[in-house]
């Protein structure tokens, strides 16, 4: 679809400014010293705009710096920002808003997944109306925020799915869409293309029919999602799509026919996570892997990645992140960089956290104001850690891994992610205290 917003889009942080790039559909931080240049540049020449730095840079570091920018037309010819600058004042030690929201559209999903982290499977009472989407999709594009992934339940359950993606993209937002591909149609799929898709993710947890229905709760799904798939690589051809596959002991040892899947439905990543113990999940403990099962299936993905050209994204395991780390303190992504809004307008650290991280309701308060001030995002950006973890060489990264797995394992949001397998982990008792209640 096309879009009258402007390619980049900037707003003020702590240690100088994100500029999101929607071409490119990421953000780039720059210090302040270039915030200046970007906002000084639409009023002053290069000679001005060099003056007022004060002798922090070099000329020749100041020439090479607009250069850069200018190839990639962050600056034009004349060294002026291409982009909309937002003119909301940085948060203290936090990012302003998030860089990302996780939205789930609906709760809806005819699937029996075994292995689902939702309580329920209807539509939650009072889901967000298309109307409310428009206000909330606002509300974010005011904050800075410039991408959001859309996602269920099963998003295809609301007939309004492709209109609540336009008013995102109307708004300058880009959107990635989370589904099962079960209930994909051409006619779907190629409205979805016109209104635009950064990229698609499909879940996608056994190889066999078998397996695949078994997970599903439900015969007959692995050959609709085949189709599925198939019908969106064809109208996608240029949009990524990425199979998920959640780990669990009954598809362990099937990792690498998993691997031949992503390559013979031409999807151009294979993402992965180990099951966690919520929602109908939590009713069935032999899902569930052991640190040992872990480190076993981290060791596979390790060798199956270097054997082939697959691309695996491994990001919530511990001990590694491929995702840029521009906060500070202990623990994941969740109320750092990324949010969850539930179909009611429940705002949470991520979707795993929902029931013990309420936030506040976007029915009530603006996006912004619930990521700064909220209690329960204050307490999730809080937890001091644990030893083990400020003095594990992959820290920098890896921030202690994922919080909800150590919650649910020990009530404990400071302690050493249960499947962290690359330091010794210490008996539970001995961790540092730092209840969740």
């Amino acid at each position: 679809m096309a879009s009258s917003h402007r390619r980049f889009v900037g707003r003020r942080e702590y240690f100088g400014s994100l500029i999101y790039d929607r071409e490119r559909g990421d953000y780039i931080p720059f210090d302040w010293d270039a915030t200046l240049i970007f906002e000084e540049s639409v009023k002053h020449s290069l000679d001005v705009v060099f003056s007022r730095l004060d002798g922090r840079l070099s000329l020749q570091s100041f020439q090479t710096f607009v250069m850069l920018c200018q190839s990639i037309d962050l600056l034009d010819a004349s060294g002026v920002f291409t982009g909309e600058m937002l003119t909301s004042p940085p948060a203290m030690n936090i990012l302003s808003a998030p860089l990302r929201v996780h939205l789930t559209v609906t709760q809806e999903c005819e699937l029996r997944c075994r292995h689902c982290s939702q309580r329920s499977r209807d539509a939650a009472p009072s889901e967000l109306t298309l109307e409310e989407f428009h206000s909330l999709f606002d509300d974010l594009a005011t904050a800075g925020v410039c991408e959001v992934t859309i996602a269920g339940g099963e998003p295809f359950m609301r007939a309004d799915l492709v209109p609540i993606i336009l008013a995102a993209r109307q708004r300058g937002l880009t959107v990635n869409l989370s589904t099962t591909a079960l209930f994909v149609s051409r006619v779907a799929a190629r409205k979805l293309a016109e209104a635009g898709l950064k990229s698609i993710r499909v879940s996608f947890d056994g190889p066999t029919e078998k397996m695949y229905d078994y997970f599903r709760g439900k015969r007959g799904q692995y050959r609709r999602a085949i189709r599925g798939i198939k019908t969106l690589r064809e109208i996608f051809d240029n949009t990524p799509i990425t199979l998920h596959t959640t780990i669990m002991k009954q598809n362990l040892k099937e990792l690498v026919n998993l691997q031949r899947m992503v390559k013979k439905l031409g999807c151009d990543v294979w993402s992965v996570d180990y099951a966690k113990p919520l929602g109908f999940a939590a009713q069935d403990p032999r899902l569930l892997l052991t640190r040992e099962e872990a480190e076993g299936a981290f060791k596979t993905l390790r060798r199956i990645a270097d054997q082939s050209s697959t691309r695996i994204e491994m990001a919530h395991f511990p001990y590694r992140t491929q995702r840029k780390v521009i906060y500070r303190g202990f623990g994941c992504v969740g109320a750092n960089l990324y949010c969850h809004i539930s179909s009611q307008g429940n705002v949470a650290p991520c979707s795993f956290t929902a029931d013990y991280f309420p936030a506040g309701n976007i029915r009530k308060q603006s996006i912004k104001e619930i990521w700064q001030t909220a209690e329960a995002f204050k307490k999730f950006r809080g937890f001091p850690g644990n030893d083990t973890c400020h003095h594990c060489d992959h820290f920098s990264s890896c921030r202690g891994g994922c919080r909800i797995r150590a919650i649910t394992a020990v009530q404990n949001g400071s302690a050493i992610d249960p499947n962290c397998f690359v330091m010794p982990q210490p008996a539970l008792a001995a961790q540092p205290s730092s209840p969740i209640h």
